[in-house]
């Protein structure tokens, strides 16, 4: 018998195979719409990481000098410019100029949101960057792309434009610049660090550098600020801190020492809680020098120095800190009252033991004499040095000849060996030069070289010399000396003769730094020989300072301007020079196309120079010293012509302006960092720093749902980033 499906089962049957290929169907719909969701994210995904790392990498490869928002001061901003470099040569690194010091900005890049529908994320490139463009120049032309969506109605001369679509969808892009907000505090005081707070563009003349206190680190003990150096002028040159003008809380100078603050002074602000303000004026077309040789300096210069004034400390910086002079000091560095702390062998040409500390010698003919000079007498800068003598009127019958002096650093057992160096000095008395001892009259004798002087650094010392031959008695009258007539002593003393005719008979030197009283009718001063009283170290004779060479990174040819203040005592003469122009040579420490130094006049103070319309600036100083003719005990003579020289010119600072024009200006301070320093924020005439650039870009995208609903999917990233080649 035939058996089959009745119509209930097959009917059944269908059923059920409906609702397997329903739930299959709904599955796959399901699948459908998910697998289209997630691939809608990847796409969001992908559109906002190709657009950040984009820019990433392009901002990071541009300089923050160059960086140009829109609308100005008003964030979040609708558009940011900045220039790029190109590879025009092919060889996989960015073009430099001939010096291969500076990039060559070809393209300037601008990022700008079209807020129109269709609303799209565009991007601009403006080809053959015009690089005479102002800042207005670049920040009409961000307007001009923002306004009308593209390029081409925006280019600057020569330049060429071409917009790209970054993505089009519902979106929403922010652009932010990075907060100048920094840290103070260090566990150690004075920590100097440099900090580059940011960029913007700056017109010329002074402007108001605001540092605000907000708030402190928590291992902070205060809210202390203190600054060395600030820059903020095209130039990029630095100016000391306590050397601007102030307003806002009280602030002054602060010793800091000399190696740890650029000038021995830093500038110390009373801020003691949030929203202190400290507020210095600087001027952005304007060179200021007061430190003279420092980090970034390449200076030549000869017989001259550059080191902390102590004569000002502890006086604020205008009335100078650091200085640049003649090397060398007007200083008695040596008396005759240390003899007895010479290292001689006094045993082996006779010495008193019955109670004076000081060598006795007797002089047969021929004897040379080797007095060392200890180094701990010599200041490390000494120029010189000039020997003082007296002579009196009973020992004239004394013959000096060949004095000298060399430099040594041998303190143990100091003695002038065959080979070694001497200088040879010349008698001089009342700044006169004489031809022998014999010539010299009673009093002072200062011996002298009649060559240049010599530098004596740390560590070394001076060995004076001479050849002495006494006369036999009544050879020269009453002026012979005895050395025979000397009641109960062997020798005689080779020491400062002064005080009394007592004091010298009982070897009493205390009173080394009286006049000697020489008469006829004390029989017993003719048993004193010539003492060496003392020795002087000098400033050098002359000297000269050459500068660095200055960019002031002025290209439309305005006329500089220099200014100094000098301290120059009477006699005594300083001259500046002052050239510039459009080259350096190779090494850079050099104008290439300035006059030549010896071709040039004295500058005047506050005027014009030769080739001042360029780029670079130099000065030069000629120094020469105050003479004396008197050493310094005496306390005379000063301004008078002599052996000595008593005081130099003091070039304290030098100003160099012109007129500028709106560029681009970084900022930065060198911060004195402490365990009592704040939190602080920095803008200039209270508008903000860039420092780098912030993109927020967030991507919508509506899909529909299994239920035909809309859900709306999101993708954001955020990328915040610094340049690397600013400054380039």
């Amino acid at each position: 018998m035939k058996k089959g499906f009745t119509l209930v089962e097959t009917m059944m049957a269908l059923a059920v195979m409906s609702l397997a290929v329903a739930a299959a169907m709904g599955l796959w719909i399901l699948f459908m719409y998910k697998t289209q969701r997630a691939n809608t994210q990847v796409e969001l995904d992908m559109d906002v990481r190709s657009v950040i790392e984009r820019f990433r990498t392009e901002v990071r490869n541009t300089a923050r000098e160059t960086i140009v928002f829109y609308p100005e001061q008003r964030e979040p901003y609708e558009a940011v410019s900045f220039a790029l470099a190109a590879d025009d040569d092919g060889d996989g690194l960015m073009d430099m100029d001939a010096g291969g010091s500076n990039i060559l900005w070809r393209q300037t890049v601008v990022y700008h949101v079209w807020n129109h529908s269709p609303y799209q994320m565009r991007r601009t490139v403006f080809r053959n960057r015009s690089p005479l463009a102002s800042y207005a120049d670049r920040y009409n032309q961000v307007a001009a792309v923002v306004m009308d969506g593209e390029g081409e109605g925006a280019c600057l001369a020569g330049e060429r434009a071409y917009t790209s679509v970054m993505f089009q969808n519902l979106f929403t892009g922010r652009l932010w610049h990075a907060t100048a907000r920094f840290d103070g505090y260090s566990p150690r005081p004075n920590v100097r660090e440099k900090i580059t707070f940011g960029s913007l563009p700056l017109a010329p003349g002074a402007h108001t550098v605001n540092f605000k206190i907000a708030g402190k680190n928590p291992d902070a003990l205060a809210r202390r600020l203190r600054l060395d150096q600030v820059t903020a002028s095209v130039s990029s040159w630095p100016v000391e801190a306590e050397g601007c003008q102030t307003a806002g809380v009280s602030a002054g100078p602060l010793f800091v020492g000399q190696g740890l603050s650029s000038a021995a002074y830093g500038l110390t602000a009373a801020t003691a809680s949030n929203g202190d303000t400290l507020s210095l004026t600087l001027f952005n077309d304007a060179i200021e020098e007061r430190v003279f040789i420092g980090e970034g300096r390449n200076v030549s210069f000869s017989n001259t120095v550059v080191r902390f004034d102590a004569t000002n400390a502890p006086a604020g910086f205008e009335q100078g800190v650091y200085v640049t002079k003649l090397d060398g000091q007007y200083a008695t560095a040596w008396w005759g009252s240390v003899q007895s702390e010479m290292a001689s062998d006094p045993d082996t040409v006779g010495r008193d033991h019955s109670g004076s500390a000081d060598y006795l010698f007797r002089p047969p003919t021929n004897l040379v004499l080797r007095i060392p000079v200890l180094g701990s007498y010599v200041r490390a800068d000494g120029y010189g040095p000039v020997f003082r003598m007296y002579k009196s009127f009973y020992n004239g019958g004394l013959a000096i000849y060949d004095p000298a002096y060399a430099v040594t650093t041998n303190y143990a057992s100091p003695s002038i060996e065959d080979g070694t160096p001497l200088v040879r000095l010349a008698f001089y008395q009342n700044g006169v030069k004489k031809a022998s001892w014999a010539a010299c009259t009673e009093g002072g004798v200062d011996l002298r070289p009649d060559g240049p002087q010599h530098r004596v650094f740390a560590g070394q010392g001076f060995l004076f010399s001479c050849r002495m031959e006494p006369g036999t008695p009544g050879s020269d009258g009453i002026r012979a000396f005895d050395v025979t007539s000397v009641p109960g002593k062997e020798w005689v003393c080779w020491v400062l003769p002064g005080g009394t005719a007592e004091m010298a008979m009982q070897h009493d030197w205390s009173g080394l730094s009286y006049e000697p009283l020489y008469r006829k009718i004390m029989l017993t001063n003719k048993l004193i020989m010539p003492g060496l009283v003392c020795m002087t170290v000098n400033f050098a004779d002359a000297g000269e300072y050459c500068s660095h060479v200055f960019d002031t990174r002025s290209q439309t040819g305005a006329p500089k301007k220099i200014a100094w203040e000098v301290d120059a005592p009477a006699n005594s003469s300083f001259k500046l020079y002052a050239r510039g122009g459009n080259a350096l040579t190779l090494d850079g420490f050099g104008i290439e196309d300035a006059a030549a130094w010896q071709d040039l006049g004295e500058a005047s103070n506050g005027g014009g120079f030769a080739g001042n319309t360029g780029r670079y600036v130099q000065f030069r100083c000629l120094y020469t010293a105050q003479p004396a003719s008197a050493y310094p005990a005496a306390g005379s003579g000063v301004g008078l012509a002599g052996p000595y020289r008593s005081n130099t010119p003091r070039l304290r600072r030098v100003l160099i302006t012109w007129a500028g024009e709106e560029k681009y200006v970084d900022v930065s301070a060198t911060v004195l960092k402490g365990p009592d320093c704040g939190i602080f924020t920095v803008d200039v005439d209270g508008r903000e720093l860039v420092q780098g650039v912030t993109m927020e870009i967030e991507i919508f995208k509506d899909v529909r749902t299994q239920t035909s609903k809309r859900e709306r999917l999101r993708s954001a990233m955020t990328a915040e980033v610094e340049p690397r080649n600013s400054g380039k």
